[in-house]
């Protein structure tokens, strides 16, 4: 089958095509597809479906160009293999959650970021739960970052159980800030990306931004603020009851967790987030969103190393 698609402006090919041809060759070698270009009109050959599935590929991305949006191969590579994917694609703009420092516009990349991301908007606690590389914490602290800076909350609290994984680092030096640190550098990362250095400073020496240890909420009510507690599957039960009950006025909460990475050791029981998944399911005002290796938006090669890793555990228990 053949189709055509022409652009209105031809200033917007190369951008379309992107730096090498990059883009279209992404095109043709997820669907499967030959693209041929001719000043600013697209031939396409191929299987019916997947030429159809090109040229709406095309379509998004030459509306993308004229709003001005940069789209990325990994949003391409993600809309060619999914079904909706021209939704997914023309709806990018509308899902921009902050700018970072650098203009670059930071929106969820998955459909299933996209409902997090969603989630949190109309739920006063939320449970993200997926593997590594799914952008649970990334996109957290930017839906904080971003309620901190439109007025909606006052603060914004970073907490998170500090338990080694699997490797025992001995004493670090320091006060008590310097010695959880090297705990919290994802959420530092992410701040550094939405606020730059020095306002993250500013505002850690404010305390407008709180980054402590789990251990530091007990006995605290934590009014108007947007409160994260990453790695929630390193909780204990009663940690992760004493957490939520942290919840006050004015206030949204976000767990983050993989309940397949739990670094308890055996006798500390079952981990919060496992428990908790159980327990608040069907009480109104908290949601659960799961995230899957469909929703990893790191190297492609993460989501095969969890995909593998998946096929292997599965393997083990029904051995």
């Amino acid at each position: 089958m053949k189709e055509e698609v022409e652009l209105k402006n031809v200033k917007d090919v190369p951008l379309v095509v992107g730096v090498l041809d990059e883009n279209i060759r992404t095109i043709e070698k997820e669907l499967d597809v030959e693209i041929i270009l001719r000043d600013k009109k697209f031939f396409i050959f191929g299987e019916e479906e997947q030429v159809k599935k090109a040229k709406s590929i095309i379509k998004d991305m030459e509306a993308l160009v004229a709003k001005h949006y940069k789209f990325s191969v990994s949003d391409l590579i993600y809309s060619a293999r999914n079904t909706g994917g021209n939704t997914f694609l023309n709806d990018l703009p509308n899902t921009v959650i902050i700018t970072d420092v650098k203009g670059r516009k930071v929106a969820p990349k998955t459909f299933g970021q996209r409902k997090f991301t969603e989630t949190v908007s109309k739920n006063s606690i939320t449970f993200v739960i997926g593997p590594a590389g799914t952008g649970k914490t990334y996109l957290s602290v930017a839906l904080s970052v971003r309620s901190l800076l439109g007025g909606f909350v006052n603060r914004i609290i970073l907490t998170r159980p500090v338990i080694e994984a699997g490797e025992k680092l001995g004493f670090l030096p320091g006060d008590i800030q310097q010695k959880v640190d090297p705990y919290f550098r994802p959420i530092y990362d992410a701040l550094y990306d939405f606020l730059g250095q020095e306002r993250t400073y500013k505002f850690l020496s404010n305390k407008t931004i709180e980054i402590a240890p789990l251990a530091y909420m007990r006995g605290r009510t934590l009014n108007n603020a947007f409160i994260i507690l990453d790695e929630a599957q390193n909780t204990t039960f009663s940690q992760m009851k004493m957490f939520l009950t942290r919840l006050g006025e004015g206030s949204r909460m976000v767990i983050t967790g993989d309940i397949t990475q739990s670094d308890l050791l055996p006798g500390q029981g079952e981990d919060g987030l496992a428990a908790a998944s159980r327990i608040l399911k069907d009480v109104k005002g908290i949601a659960f969103v799961y995230l899957s290796s469909k929703d990893v938006v790191r190297h492609e090669i993460v989501q095969k190393i969890i995909d593998a890793y998946e096929r292997f555990e599965n393997g083990k228990k029904k051995s």
